[in-house]
């Protein structure tokens, strides 16, 4: 079982990585434009970093379970997570 769970604690840090990349972008159009909005999806950015590294640190503290009762949630969990990420850094790239 311990193999899920480092696909889920890798999966966790990709997701960490992409959370800060698009926090990145976000505080850089708050340099162009100060308005409520950037304001706002600046504290977005910040926020989605905070939720991968929870997300994160559940996994670590799971991990020492074997139960798949927890870790094949967890990887839908982390996989829709990414991949949610993924399309908003996707949408803020175009």
């Amino acid at each position: 079982m311990i193999h899920i769970w480092l696909v889920n604690i890798t999966i966790a840090i990709i997701s960490i990585i992409i959370a800060g990349l698009i926090a990145f972008e976000l505080f850089q159009v708050r340099k162009f434009s100060k308005t409520k909005l950037t304001i706002a999806l600046s504290f977005l950015g910040a926020i989605l970093v905070l939720e991968e590294l929870v997300i994160f640190s559940a996994f670590m503290m799971w991990s020492s379970y074997d139960n798949p009762m927890y870790a094949y949630p967890s990887m839908a969990i982390a996989t829709l997570s990414l991949l949610g990420l993924i399309i908003l850094y996707y949408i803020l790239r175009i």
